[in-house]
């Protein structure tokens, strides 16, 4: 016969740290599309393509301090603050290479 094992708990998913998941998933498509774009043009989009660029730099920003504000609440798994961090993570260090290569 089966075992099962049971887990009984209180905890939840944080709530803030699955908008800063979907916010990094969100932020990394973005720069992808910015990319490519600017790929097709050769560099040379302007000024049109950078708007989109800084917004999506602020919700990076923002999916952050989502995520950094999900792994402080108690009772609850840490997951998706986690995820959410690493992932915006990622989109910061990006923007910080294209700042640094000159892209």
């Amino acid at each position: 016969m089966k075992r099962r094992k049971y887990k009984f708990t209180d905890k939840n998913h944080s709530v803030q740290g699955v908008v800063s998941s979907i916010i990094g998933i969100v932020c990394i498509l973005a720069v992808v599309g910015i990319l490519a774009v600017a790929y097709q043009q050769s560099g040379q989009t302007g000024k049109w393509i950078a708007i989109p660029g800084i917004v999506v730099l602020l919700l990076a920003v923002t999916g952050m301090y989502y995520g950094i504000l999900g792994t402080k609440e108690e009772n609850t798994y840490r997951l998706f603050p986690w995820l959410g961090c690493g992932i915006n993570g990622i989109v910061l260090a990006a923007f910080v290479l294209i700042y640094i290569l000159g892209w």
